[in-house]
């Protein structure tokens, strides 16, 4: 009865443990980074449009902290712009007169998603759905996706 017990705690113990550092469920996915997938591409729109009113190309030195300050002045919905922010592991580069942005998982280091703003109504790498875990660090192979 002793090691009953013993194993029993065991597999208890180790079933919190999982739950605690497992990742999302498939539909847990679906839901949480859908939903941050529409904003971030609602975003890439803004920041677009926003060059594109002054007849410019988004810097070379386009960054995480440029990106953030420029959402803070014009996006309508800062509530996205905050829990973007808080949530995940951000990374901006300049792409080519665009840019692309990608958000990672800040505890597993493992990419989640990267819009490169090609196209405005949509992220284009969408690392959940992905059946391996992808490591966070941008598309060297991105032009493909921007066809």
């Amino acid at each position: 009865m002793k090691y009953f017990v013993a194993v029993l705690l065991l597999f208890i113990l180790l079933g919190c443990a999982h739950n605690n550092t497992s990742s999302l469920s498939s539909d847990e996915k679906v839901r949480e980074y859908s939903s941050t997938a529409v904003t971030l591409s609602d975003c890439s729109m803004k920041i677009v449009a926003h060059y594109q009113s002054q007849n410019l190309s988004v810097p070379e030195d386009f960054d995480t902290q440029q990106f953030f300050a420029i959402l803070k002045k014009i996006y309508p919905d800062q509530s996205g712009v905050t829990s973007i922010q808080n949530n995940y592991q951000v990374s901006v580069r300049s792409l080519n007169g665009g840019y692309s942005v990608m958000l990672c998982d800040p505890k597993t280091n493992q990419k989640i998603m990267e819009d490169l703003s090609c196209h405005v109504n949509r992220v284009e790498i969408r690392s959940w759905e992905s059946t391996t875990s992808i490591q966070c660090a941008f598309e060297n192979n991105w032009q493909q996706y921007c066809e």
